[in-house]
Formats: C-alpha cells, structure tokens, sequence
C-alpha cells in the first residue's frame, strides 16, 4: 500500500506540473496576443497620421518600406487600394502581390474602418497578427507582427518546467514517502489492535492519530474492539462452563449432526468408548463400530426414531443405557441432528440381577424345609406312624426345619434392611470387645456342642456405630466360625484398638475355604459345601450380612484361609467414619 501510494503520488506530482507547464502556456500566449493587438491598433495609429500628413500622392512602397525599416521589431506594412490591390509593401514591390481584398482583417476594415486577424504567414511559417485600418480616400493601412505560438511558450517555460521535475524528483519521495507512512500508520496499529484482540489481549487500543481526519475513525476502532473483546471473553467463559459441565458429567453424551459426524464430545463418552483420540469433526464410526448403537444414530437422523436401549460398549466390562433422540429441524420429518445420552447402568442392572437371583435362591431354600414338613405332617395326619417313637422323631424334625425356615427369613430380612436403609439410626460409643465378650457367651453351648474352645481378648474398640448392627456382624462371624470347626478345635476373636480405627480378627482351625471361592462367600445363598451346609443349618446369608455391615461403615473385610487348616477373617471399621449408604454386591 505504501508503495502503491507513494507511486500514484509521484505521477499526480508529475501530471501535475506537466498540466501547470500547458495552462501556463496559454495563458502567456493569450497574454502576448492581447499585447501585440494592442501595439498594432497604436502603431496603425501613428502610422496613419504621419501617411495622410505626406505628399498629396504619397509614395506608398517608400512609406511602407520607412515604417517597416523603422520598427525595433520584424514588421511588414502595406498599402491597399480600395478595391484590394496592393500600393505598397514592404516585403514585396507594388503589384506583385494578389488582391486582398478578402483576407478577414481587409474585409473588416473596408466595412468598420478597423480589422484583425491571426494566422499562419506563409512567407514567415509561423503565426503572425494582421491589422488592418481604412484610411482617408478609402486606402487600407495593412500590419502584419509575428506572435509567440504555444509551442514557443512551452519551449519558453521548458527550463523552468524541467527544474520542477528535478526538484519534484528529490523533493516529492521523500514528502511523499514519509505521507505514506503517515497514512498507512494507522492502519498498521488497526491491524496490531485486530491481532491483540485476537489473542484476547482487553487493554490494547489505538492511539490518537496524527490526523485528525482519522479520529472517528480510531475512536469507532477502539468501540468495535472492546465489544469484540468483551463477546470473545463472554464466549470463552460460556464455552468453558459448558465444556465443565458437559466434562462432569457421568453420563456420556454424543452430538452428531445429520452426517453423523462428531459435534460434540464429552469425557464420559470417551472413557465409556475407551477412546482418548480427539473425534470432533469425524464419523461415528470412528468412536464406535456396534451396529446397533450406529443403526439407532441412523434412524434418528433419517426418519427422526427414538429409541432406548442397553449395550456393552467393550469387553462387557460395563453396560450402558442408551438414548437416542432426533434433533428435530423446522420441518416436522428433518433432522438436524442426533443427540447421544449413555448411562452407565452396571450397578443397575447387576443389582436386578442380585435380586432376581435372590428371589430365587430364597425360593428354593423355603422351599425344601416346607417340602419336608409337609412330607412329615402329611404321615402323622393320615395315622400310618404307629410307633409314638417315630412320630416324635419327626416331630423334631418339623420344629427342627422350622427354626431353620425362621432363622432363614430373618436373615432375609436383616439383608433387606440393611440394603433399603440410608443411614443407621441409634449409633453411640460401644465397646466392640465388649460385644464380643457378650456373643461369646451367647454361643457357649453351641461351642460346647462342637468341642470347639472360643477366646477374645484385646483393646476395648470404642465405635461410634449401631451396638444392634455390631452385634450382628459379631455373631455371624464367630456362628460360621463355630459351626464349620473341627471336633476340639478354637476360635480366636482379637480386637485391636488402632489410630482411626478399630479391627476385629476372627480365626478358626476349621474347614478352611477353597482358593476359588475365596471372592464368592460373600454373595447370598453361596455355600462352599452345600451338602454339609443344610446339614448344619447354614442360610447362605451369614457372610453376605456381614459384607453389607461393614459396607454401611465404609469399612474392609481381609479373608485368608486354607483348605484343612482354618480361615482368618479381619474387619476393620473407621471408628470416627458416619455411616453410608450400603453398597450393593
């Protein structure tokens, strides 16, 4: 710009004085003329009087000849008749010349007494003024003065025109360069302001330019600039909530427009595809290739189809609940989009599962104490048991299946409170070696029963927490740890009172827990051994309550055991930690 500018203004300089050089020009012709007109009116002036104050029949070539050899100046005179012909001239002899009677200054003079005319002489090549006055007895006085033409005032200003294209030549680039400069200033600082708003530079504004033509100019710059800042700095702030938003999410959410390219992407999305490649811009396909999930985006975007349905994004280590929803146009059928909502439904749908299973599970262990209790009642109703010894054995046997089915309800519903429960109630300081001692001695005579020797010792373990649901937890324990011992066996209960928390040790010389049942003895109705587990009275429910107590504490269950050398359990609970929701299987 600056070069262009810099240029145009050399050739604008130089048009310039060339136009200046024509104008000048004309003006001096114009003014020479004027000045030979008037000299030539005088000089016919005088000439006529000294002619008529002559001879009575005056030598017309003499006097021609003596003003024309008179004049300082080259100057023709000659001498007309009135009908044309030539008395006299001073550049030729008398009736040498054609008739003149129709040259316009002639003419003129005949009918007003005064004629002029400039025109190109053609003994001289150049241009000439020609005068003509009518003198008395009817004899035209002719005066012919060369004149300057134009070409002779521009060669005339030739010297003067030259030296202004030298001085323009050196003056006018640097004038001209340094205005450039002026001029393309301010454009410069517009661009740098453009390129400081850009980068959301708020502070950055034109300076007060050296023109005052340009002060609306910076002034509306300096305006449109900090409203640009101000939307970009708006803009930025709404895109980053929105990106935090959409980032915390746990849902995963995938916007795609009617090509089912990427518009958007949130983090969830990603970590529930496994993705940690950057997909705005590219196809669905790129973050997934389940048919299903891709056929669904399709219907929606073409035929506007809703749909919900649930899928396993990779390796069924998760499964996710989609919703596929059109993103509906101006018209009722277009769409202008689809729009990707997945939650994570594992816990969901595993805890359905649980509870299906449960149901069953808790079916089918009902269902084999009132099969034999049927079975018995049914014979001692129809009379066939005549022997009063047999009809007592299964008498006991009825209790004996009842208090199972009663002990098994129970724990069903200590399982189900302890999962619809959303926080304990009745919590104070127990003494959790306290509770040991007390659940000790309410199983002596079951220790008794198995020859099995029961100790507890250790730190008191004060707890903020429910003494009913310790209890529980106590008891479960030191049951299976009693009930699955060996004839002459013990059981070490150890409580240790520790920093933040309290631990409880349960070790048995019992059965011991195969390898690979080691992670499945805390789920309901799991019995290692089922056979020997009926057989004893086990529910299948024990551990599982224990799993959801210490869950509703935050606290962590340790199990080591060994087939045919005894299992060692070890709970610790945070003894300042508020109960918790439970957490499912």
């Amino acid at each position: 710009m600056k070069r262009a500018f810099f240029v145009r203004s050399f050739l604008v300089a130089v048009a310039v004085l060339i136009l200046s050089a024509i104008v000048s020009a004309l003006v001096m012709e114009r003014r020479f003329l004027e000045g030979r007109k008037t000299e030539a009116r005088e000089l016919l002036g005088a000439m006529s009087v000294s002619g008529e104050a002559g001879e009575s029949v005056p030598d017309y070539g003499g006097l021609a000849k003596k003003f024309a050899s008179s004049s300082p100046e080259p100057l023709r005179v000659a001498y007309l008749a009135p009908d044309g012909t030539v008395l006299g001239d001073s550049g030729a002899p008398a009736g040498a010349a054609e008739n003149r009677k129709d040259r316009p200054e002639v003419a003129a003079a005949m009918k007003s007494g005064y004629g002029e005319d400039v025109r190109l002489s053609d003994t001289a090549g150049a241009d000439a003024l020609y005068a003509a006055k009518k003198l008395s007895g009817g004899v035209v006085l002719c005066l012919s003065v060369p004149v300057a033409g134009f070409s002779d005032c521009v060669r005339s200003l030739f010297p003067a025109l030259l030296l202004g294209v030298l001085v323009t030549l050196i003056v006018l680039p640097l004038s001209a360069w340094k205005l450039a400069e002026n001029v393309v200033k301010p454009f410069r600082e517009v661009v740098a302001l453009l390129r400081d708003v850009g980068g959301g530079d708020c502070g950055t504004k034109l300076s007060e330019p050296e023109y005052r033509e340009f002060a609306p100019f910076t002034r509306q710059i300096n305006d449109l600039s900090h409203q640009i800042v101000e939307a970009h700095v708006q803009l930025t702030a709404e895109r980053e909530r929105i990106t935090y938003l959409l980032d915390n999410m746990s849902e995963g959410l995938v916007v795609l427009d009617r090509s089912q390219r990427i518009l958007l992407i949130n983090r969830s999305a990603y970590a529930f595809f496994g993705s940690s490649v950057k997909l705005n811009g590219k196809n669905l396909l790129c973050l997934t290739h389940i048919p299903r999930v891709v056929a669904a985006a399709r219907r929606a975007s073409e035929k506007g189809q809703r749909s919900t349905f649930d899928f396993e994004p990779r390796n069924g280590e998760k499964t996710l609940q989609l919703f596929v929803s059109p993103v509906t146009g101006a018209e009722d059928r277009a769409s202008d989009g689809v729009v990707l909502l997945m939650t994570d439904v594992t816990a969901v749908r595993r805890t359905e599962q649980i509870r299906s299973e449960f149901v069953a599970n808790a079916s089918h262990e009902l269902k084999t104490p009132l099969t034999a209790i049927k079975g018995f009642a049914e014979l001692i109703r129809s009379g066939m048991i005549k022997n009063p010894q047999k009809e007592s054995e299964y008498l006991s046997l009825i209790c004996s299946e009842t208090e199972r089915m009663i002990d098994l309800i129970n724990d069903i519903l200590h399982l189900s409170e302890l999962e619809s429960i959303s926080e304990d109630t009745g919590e104070s300081n127990v003494s959790l070696l306290a509770i040991a001692e007390k659940v000790r001695e309410s199983l002596s005579i079951q220790a008794e029963g198995k020859d099995v020797t029961v100790t507890v010792s250790g730190d008191a373990g004060i707890l903020n927490a429910n003494p009913d649901r310790l209890t529980q937890l106590v008891l479960n324990l030191l049951d299976n740890a009693i009930k699955y011992n060996r004839s002459g066996g013990s059981v070490s209960v150890i409580v240790r009172q520790l920093r933040n928390a309290v631990t409880l040790t349960v070790s048995d010389t019992g059965i011991g827990i195969p390898p690979e049942a080691k992670d499945r003895v805390f789920e309901r109705f799991y019995r290692v051994d089922k056979s020997r587990s009926r057989k004893i009275g086990g529910t299948g429910l024990g551990l599982s309550i224990v799993k959801h107590i210490v869950s509703l504490y935050h606290g962590r269950i340790d199990l080591k055991s060994e087939v045919g050398k005894g299992t060692v359990i070890e709970v610790t609970i945070p003894s300042g930690m508020h109960p918790a929701p439970p957490r499912g299987d």
